[in-house]
């Protein structure tokens, strides 16, 4: 039988019970919450059943190699908090690019961007540069991925 077809895991009483409950839930992140957060169980995950959870379900619970025992609960909700923090900095990152698009477009220097803005030249400069290489579409994510690629080539 598939996990996905499984409603019952009581019949498991190894932590393959842990892995397929994961299975079954692991794209609906409130109903994995709800999981994690309402079962007992996941609050003492042996590491070699986290790992197999991270492998098969796509999640990327962190494990920290000291620890034989991980708090799946506490382990996801740091997961979510990062990934909020990093769609913050992203949305503050575009909105930068967007800012400086609007200045450029109306034909103003690096300086005055950066002065307008209260930034530094440097920070400026190279989302200018990266913005204005994309003339005349001015596109906000696929300038935001250029810059992206170039600070992993720096």
């Amino acid at each position: 039988m598939a996990p996905k077809k499984i409603t019952d895991f009581t019949g498991f009483r190894t932590s393959i019970r842990l892995l397929f409950e994961v299975l079954q839930n692991a794209y609906d992140k409130d109903k994995m919450q709800e999981v994690l957060q309402n079962d007992e169980k996941f609050s003492k995950v042996d590491r070699e059943t986290v790992e197999a959870i991270n492998l098969f379900a796509g999640t990327d619970i962190d494990i920290d190699e000291k620890e034989e025992v991980i708090d799946m609960c506490k382990a996801w909700e740091e997961q979510k908090n990062e990934g909020r923090e990093e769609g913050r900095e992203l949305g503050e990152r575009q909105k930068i690019i967007s800012l400086i698009v609007k200045k450029l477009q109306k034909n103003k220097s690096v300086a005055e961007i950066a002065d307008d803005l209260e930034e530094k030249e440097e920070v400026i400069a190279p989302i200018y540069e990266a913005a204005l290489s994309m003339k005349p579409d001015y596109d906000v994510e696929k300038i935001y991925e250029l810059l992206e690629k170039n600070k992993k080539l720096a």
